[in-house]
């Protein structure tokens, strides 16, 4: 190992046991938050206690009343899910090209399923108030040298270290860890040429270092990302942009030998290029290493309540607080349990002899229902005794039940969310106070959504940074709309602009983007999702619908399209087809040419390409008679000559009549209707003018055939 890896090495072990010192107090009381969410909710020391008791076991019930809660908060992210919006931030960049990343990043989000990746790391800062997911870069397939981006989750959020940070999204962490924990034998099978002995991982560490990377049997795996400094010359350019020295030094060094000029140095100064670093050891060796293209560590962290008490962070999520109440309660109800429970059974009092012909019976009295039970009449002085009686049960403290109520109010208040947020409600409550109660529900957990919100935030930053090192070819992106159609964008990195329109052969324009030109900021926007949206579309184009039918015509096609049931599509598409012409749209927004003017103008382009034909086929045999002129007599050649004339003049004439009928066409479509957008004219204008061109193309080949001729006299 070169004496850089071996420093790499020792920086790494040094960072990671930083880490984990710094974290282990949090994530002990983290990790009994998430045993108490898995109804562990007992000290194992009581729960000892009690059931090892040496006048019996005693009952230790645990009542579940915290997983209704935090199904609310994370199903509450569920339906309010935050959607990536990319906006431009400088003169280079484009609003298209804003909507095309965020097109990609839609689809990058759809085949990665990111939904799993954001709740999963949700749900964990909601039950321990920290969460992780990654983003990775992977090629496209196995035959493919295209890579793609991805976004993981992290299941295991004990599994992620950042470096020291203040942001909630750890986005300025300086370097980042990622680990796994793998047995010997699975080990040696992926590395079988790394060192994986314990003498070896001995020999390779410290001793206080070594517990951090092996325990036993199973080894530590750490992907590391870090960020590597370089000190460089940054230089302003006469025209007002900027590069590294190296940079320039070679774009001006291939420009010398090519002739061309590049601007002049106008300003330079000292800076930190940073870039991101990649390796993945074992405590004892770097098992692999490479660059991250992204300028980002692609480790983003969601947190739920943070604090921060003499300098050391700490991060709760719903269950801290409630812990105390919650296992209250569950001591109060295994109390009253165990009173019921423990007390003894209300006996049967008698008088001796009165149980002796069913003694059998009136001894399995307090365990078998016994549709009646005879006794023994006894007389003492001549009067005859009443029957057995059983005797009262003991009496239970109302004190113990409305115990069980102030303990379950401090667990709402610890929460801050009330019974109404899970869905009960008293009579005595109006309809505007449930409303209230549950508004101050939703904002006493809204941190959650809201750090969720910040944490998607910076995924999308770090795809935009990432996408345009990605995608370094051209190639054609799949994008996805938010209603979930597919749609693609061309990108070619080596275009000078944002966005390009070039038109192809036929007369059609495309459109290039290059993702790498410009500057783009990212937000979030959390809201109800699409399918919600498109419902209370509908419902509110319906509203309006019913109150002014006579709006059915203009706006029927489009309270089809947002409804999600069988043939409203097709129907959607027959009301779009009766539309008034002036409501018409094509999809890229621009008026429709009605169907009779697509009709004509079919018309005329075929004329045109029949006319291009006769003119091509006229200009051969021009050029079979000048070979043949070449070979004949002078007098034949002079006939030949006029007969050459006359078709040329034919051909003028029916040039000269096309031309004209073209000139009829165009004031007929004028005069007929009103319909003829500016485009139309503008088609049959261009359509003249090629016709024009040809008869000055025509004439210039009579007059050129006539030279020849002259000279050949």
């Amino acid at each position: 190992m070169s004496d850089k890896d071996e420093e790499l090495l020792k920086t790494a072990q040094e960072r990671f046991k930083q880490c984990v010192d710094d974290n282990a107090p949090e994530r002990r009381k983290q990790l009994e938050d998430l045993i108490f969410c898995d109804v562990e909710q007992w000290p194992e020391d009581i729960r000892a206690s009690r059931e090892n008791d040496i006048n019996g076991i005693r009952p230790c019930l645990t009542i579940d009343k915290i997983n209704q809660y935090i199904n609310q908060v994370v199903n509450n992210l569920r339906q309010n899910k935050p959607s990536i919006k990319v906006r431009p931030i400088d003169s280079g960049a484009d609003v298209k090209t804003a909507e095309v990343f965020q097109g990609i990043i839609r689809s990058i989000e759809d085949k990665s399923s990111a939904d799993i990746a954001y709740l999963t790391a949700g749900e964990s800062s909601v039950k321990i108030g920290e969460g992780y997911f990654r983003l990775i870069t992977d090629y496209i397939d196995e035959n493919s040298f295209d890579q793609e981006i991805l976004i993981i989750p992290v299941s295991d959020t004990f599994s992620c270290y950042l470096g020291p940070h203040e942001l909630p999204d750890g986005s300025d962490a300086e370097y980042g860890f990622v680990i796994e924990s793998i047995t010997k034998e699975t080990f040696e099978r992926d590395w079988p040429d790394s060192k994986s002995s314990s003498s070896d991982f001995n020999a390779g560490m410290q001793p206080a270092t070594l517990p951090y990377w092996t325990s036993g049997e199973r080894i530590r795996i750490a992907e590391y990302f870090y960020f590597d400094y370089e000190e460089k010359t940054l230089l302003l350019l006469e025209d007002g942009s900027s590069m590294f020295q190296d940079e320039y030094d070679d774009i001006k060094e291939e420009a010398d030998l090519a002739g061309i000029l590049v601007p002049g140095i106008k300003q330079k100064r000292k800076t930190m290029a940073r870039s991101v670093k990649w390796c993945k050891l074992n405590g004892v060796e770097i098992l692999d290493k490479k660059d991250w293209l992204g300028s980002y560590i692609p480790i983003v962290k969601v947190v739920g309540k943070t604090s921060n008490v003499n300098g050391r962070k700490g991060y709760r999520g719903l269950v801290r607080n409630a812990r105390d109440s919650l296992r209250a309660y569950n001591y109060w109800f295994s109390t009253i349990t165990e009173k019921l429970a423990l007390s003894p059974k209300t006996p049967l009092i008698g008088a001796v002899g009165q149980f002796d012909t069913h003694r059998d019976k009136w001894a399995n009295a307090n365990k078998v229902n016994y549709p009646f039970l005879e006794y023994d009449p006894i007389e003492v002085n001549g009067m005859a005794l009443p029957a057995p009686q059983r005797q009262a049960p003991a009496p239970l403290e109302s004190a113990m039940i409305s115990q069980l109520q102030v303990i379950e109010h401090d667990i709402q208040t610890a929460l801050g969310m009330f019974k109404e947020s899970v869905g009960q409600s008293s009579p005595q409550q109006s309809g505007k106070a449930l409303m209230a109660l549950q508004s101050q529900s939703d904002t006493g957990v809204f941190h959650f959504q809201d750090n969720l919100a910040m944490a998607v935030r910076h995924c999308g930053r770090i795809i935009v940074d990432l996408a345009p090192k990605i995608y370094d070819a051209p190639r054609i992106m799949r994008m996805l709309g938010e209603d979930g159609e597919n749609s693609t964008a061309q990108i070619d990195p080596s275009q000078p602009q944002a966005k390009t329109e070039v038109q192809d052969l036929y007369g059609n324009v495309q459109t290039i983007y290059n993702l790498g030109v410009g500057r783009y900021d990212v937000t979030t926007i959390s809201g109800p999702s699409y399918a919600t949206k498109r419902m209370e579309q509908a419902d509110m184009m319906l509203q309006i619908t019913q109150s002014q039918p006579e709006m059915m015509q203009t706006i029927g096609d489009l309270l089809f399209k947002s409804m999600d049931w069988p043939m409203a599509d097709k129907i959607s598409e027959r009301l779009k087809k009766m539309l008034p012409p002036q409501l018409l749209e094509q999809e890229d927004g621009q008026p429709a040419i009605p169907p009779q003017i697509q009709q004509a103008i079919a018309q005329i382009e075929q004329q045109n390409n029949e006319l291009q034909q006769k003119a091509q086929a006229l200009s051969q045999a021009e050029e079979e008679v000048n070979k043949k002129s070449m070979a004949v007599e002078k007098g034949t050649i002079e006939l030949l000559s006029h007969e050459a004339e006359l078709k040329n003049e034919a051909t003028k004439l029916e040039l000269d009549k096309y031309a004209f009928e073209l000139d009829q066409r165009e004031k007929e479509l004028a005069s007929s209707t009103s319909l003829v957008d500016s485009e139309t004219k503008l088609k049959i204008a261009e359509m003249k003018q090629e016709t024009e061109i040809l008869l000055s193309l025509h004439k210039e080949q009579c007059d050129k055939n006539m030279a020849e001729r002259n000279r050949a006299r």
